[in-house]
């Protein structure tokens, strides 16, 4: 067998058994055969005539099993997010692409907070893996950039994730959302906090067998920690601090409502890469 048919062959298994999408089994297919061949995608497709040998069919099909029980992701323990690949374990979120569509924004925001103030401190609030916190502390070397969370696992995971950093510009510190940091201290927090709903039937079981709980759950109505961080916010915030917040895909006008009772401003919805209303960014009016 030729590599071109083990391919095919290995993609044609996941449509049949996963449901994903003809496009999503493609990639993952790739991702399993760069693994086991160390090698990278350009020189995976110019060898596609290549015989490859049993003891490789052998693991492409063992890895083939074991993705009908668990992400990809946690199977390789790596995701691409933006521009790296990050460690990932069962004890963090596997980043989303939805998140990575935010990315930009808060760049641009944040840009013109220290256009202004010649600073600009960013808090990603529950970090997981890092993956936005250390993205942006590449693409900004000026700004500083903290990472929290109250889980040492994914604290854990966040550190090994720094080694991506090329700047000295990042610190991690293990925290309950805002509770420990000061009056008047951040410019701009991010948020992917958890927020599905304790009863929800809809949520897919590979993510909830396979992912935290501590990261997926948020009370009854899944909003609890956002109401959380909206309300610490309005104190650690600087005056005019932005706050960028994630939130699950029909609750953006529920988190709208609660920044206004809090008496933040400029409020927005963002949309990510499904034009689902993904995010809310909006701007503190205490201080």
């Amino acid at each position: 067998m030729n590599l071109m048919q083990a391919i095919k062959k290995a993609a044609y298994f996941l449509e049949q058994n996963t449901g994903q999408s003809k496009e999503e089994c493609k990639i993952e297919v790739d991702y399993i055969f760069m693994h086991v061949l160390n090698t990278n995608k350009s020189k995976l497709y110019a060898e596609l005539d290549n015989e490859i040998s049993e003891l490789i069919i052998k693991k492409i099909n063992e890895l083939l099993e074991l993705r009908l029980k668990k992400p990809l992701s946690q199977i390789l323990n790596k995701h691409i997010f933006y521009k790296d690949e990050f460690y990932i374990n069962d004890k963090v979120l596997i980043p989303r692409s939805e998140t990575e569509s935010i990315v930009d924004e808060i760049i641009k925001q944040g840009d013109l907070i220290y256009k202004e103030k010649r600073r600009c401190v960013l808090l990603d609030a529950g970090t997981g893996s890092g993956c936005v916190g250390i993205t942006i502390a590449n693409e900004r070397p000026n700004w500083q950039v903290i990472m929290s969370d109250i889980s040492l696992d994914a604290i854990n995971v966040a550190k090994t994730n720094t080694s991506l950093c090329k700047y000295n510009n990042i610190s991690i510190i293990c925290a309950d959302w805002l509770k420990p940091f000061a009056h008047n201290s951040l410019d701009m927090i991010f948020s992917n906090p958890p927020y599905i709903s304790a009863d929800d039937t809809l949520i897919n079981e590979s993510v909830l067998i396979n992912e935290p709980s501590i990261a997926l759950f948020s009370g009854e109505d899944g909003l609890e920690d956002i109401k959380n961080i909206i309300h610490f916010s309005k104190k650690t915030l600087t005056k005019s601090g932005i706050l960028f917040l994630e939130n699950g895909a029909s609750q953006a006008f529920s988190v709208k409502s609660i920044l206004e009772s809090e008496d933040f401003t400029d409020i927005r919805i963002h949309l990510d890469y499904n034009s689902h209303g993904r995010f809310t960014s909006s701007r503190n009016n205490n201080g």
